[in-house]
């Protein structure tokens, strides 16, 4: 039966062999949008569509997981300009204009850019060489319907039934009703209703290998519209959500570059880097081409606002999400954590590894009990007085009783760390849970009033006095280069770690809709080192000094 069209239109490229790379077509799909598809260049030429950098490098994992026969879930956070979303397009016009019974949406973030999609998809069809080209029922109302156009004749030879929906996400009911196999949203950071319209969207999305979901964007701060694609990125991170995350920093692309006019010039350049740049050179292993364009294009395309052009061509993932005014951690500390996050060595359970106990060393653990099931996450950090690294975490909705058992577990790991277990809140039961079976927790010092002496009482008790001390005792640290944190999460909520009048907060917390869990936890484990010898070598800086 044939599901394509019947006659090669006036005019219309075809492609002779193309009829003997259909089953290759099917083995490597980039073979079919490199070859069968084409886009306008900024230039006002019609191309083929050819990878760039940063569309092979999402196309690679996206080969990968296929040959796990895995469903393609994807949370793309990408600089500006970057062909995120003409690789989406592609990659779903291929699913659908040669796959049958296949159903796609695309939903964008306002309705100039769902024109644009619309064209871009429109003119994918009409250059595909006559030999891949199926029929076409229509192509409006920013739908495409590969199905025969002759109703008579559908019956008997109906065509693909496959169709592409393209849309605006100003609706919360999109996808409703509809089994969807491919599904791209672009800009989502910039969305009105993104919360409620993925629910929706994602309820239509069966859970099988041959399925794809692309969710791409620019960052948009975390909170308001931008607070569910920042959310996304943080569970990726954690591994909380089945999306995996793919950051493609603006060095990735080769145009992102300026030459020098003479030797002279560059080498003037070079000696004239302020200390974020020649940072950023050594650890992206930059060019002094790429640096140039990035000054120009901090003072050109982003009005020489440095934040601003951190947020649309970020290099790291903390640069992305630029922290709002109120935020108690310095940027500039949070950005310089990005060299120290890591991915841990092993598991003990869901207790997260990144470097193996030294019988030599002594150990600090920090733990934020929650309220249990339902509430925030319990978070531990372990953190290496010798280094100043952090060797150990976890994080998880956990009853206290059980997180009990996560500490005394970390905490003898680590040669018996010192654990020092925030009081409050459901924290009482922690304490009383695992002080039978572990001895070696903080204890502070309590004023009695009544006897007018001093007692030491188990745990850490944060209050509108000790939450100030913990905090700047914190940042002095992350200042002075003296911690190193391996967690993305930790790195993460310092960025939403706000000023804010609400006073079981005293003063500081997590903003609304954030959490602050593990950065609590880091908090308390820094605390804990005023408790250990108090002259220790500092190895990773190479020097010897006393922290307290």
């Amino acid at each position: 039966m044939n599901k394509y069209s019947k006659k090669p239109e006036k005019g219309h490229p075809t492609v002779k062999t193309l009829v003997d790379f259909v089953n290759f077509f099917d083995a490597d799909p980039r073979e079919f949008i490199e070859e069968c598809l084409f886009i306008k260049t900024k230039d006002q030429q019609t191309v083929p569509l050819k990878f760039n950098t940063a569309q092979y490098l999402i196309y690679k994992r996206i080969k990968q997981l296929k040959a796990q026969n895995k469903p393609i879930r994807m949370i793309i956070l990408k600089a500006r300009q970057e062909g995120v979303s003409t690789l989406c397009e592609g990659l779903i016009f291929e699913r659908t204009a040669r796959f049958e019974n296949s159903n796609s949406l695309i939903v964008a973030h306002e309705p100039e850019s769902t024109d644009a999609i619309f064209s871009m998809s429109k003119l994918f069809y009409d250059l595909l060489p006559f030999d891949v080209k199926p029929m076409r029922r229509y192509d409006n109302k920013k739908q495409m319907v590969f199905e025969n156009p002759d109703e008579k004749g559908r019956t008997n030879n109906p065509g693909l039934r496959s169709r592409m929906v393209i849309s605006t996400a100003d609706k919360t009911k999109i996808g409703r009703g509809l089994t969807i196999h491919n599904f791209h949203g672009s800009e989502v950071a910039f969305w009105k209703n993104a919360k409620a319209l993925m629910l929706s969207v994602l309820q239509s999305i069966p859970s099988l290998p041959n399925t794809a979901v692309f969710l791409e964007s620019t960052a948009n701060g975390f909170g308001g519209d931008g607070e569910y694609f920042y959310q996304m990125v943080q569970d990726s991170l954690a591994g909380k959500n089945e999306f995996e995350l793919i950051f493609l920093p603006w060095h990735l692309m080769p145009e992102y570059s300026q030459p020098f006019a003479n030797d002279a010039d560059k080498k003037k350049f070079a000696e004239a880097l302020d200390e974020y740049e020649k940072e950023l050179r050594v650890k992206e292993n930059l060019t002094y081409e790429q640096l140039k364009w990035r000054r120009w294009a901090t003072q050109n395309l982003c009005g020489g606002d440095t934040d601003k052009f951190k947020q649309e061509y970020p290099a790291t993932i903390e640069e992305s999400f630029v922290a709002s005014s109120k935020a108690v951690i310095p940027k500039q500390y949070i950005e310089a954590q990005s060299k120290f996050v890591r991915q841990p060595i092993r598991k003990l359970d869901d207790i997260l590894i990144y470097e193996e106990p030294n019988l030599k060393h002594f150990y600090s653990l920090g733990a934020d009990p929650s309220e249990g099931i339902g509430q925030d996450d319990s978070a531990i950090t372990v953190i290496d007085k010798m280094t100043g690294r952090e060797v150990g975490s976890y994080i998880g909705q956990i009853q206290p009783d059980l997180f009990a058992k996560k500490i005394r577990q970390s905490a003898e790991l680590f040669n018996n760390a010192l654990a020092v277990i925030e009081i409050n809140n459901h924290g009482l039961a922690v304490i009383n849970a695992i002080k039978t079976e572990y001895s070696n927790i903080y204890q502070r010092t309590v004023f009695d009033k009544v006897t007018n002496t001093k007692r030491k009482e188990l745990g850490w008790k944060t209050s509108q006095t000790t939450k100030p001390l913990m905090v700047d005792d914190f940042i002095a640290g992350l200042r002075d280069d003296d911690i190193g944190l391996s967690s993305q999460s930790t790195v993460s909520q310092m960025m939403t770690f706000v000023h804010t009048s609400e006073s079981n907060k005293y003063g500081m917390g997590a903003e609304t809709g954030q959490k602050d869990d593990a950065l609590i936890s880091a908090m308390l484990a820094w605390q804990g080192l005023k408790e250990l010898p108090s002259e220790m070598p500092m190895a990773r800086k190479g020097r010897t000094i006393k922290l307290y």
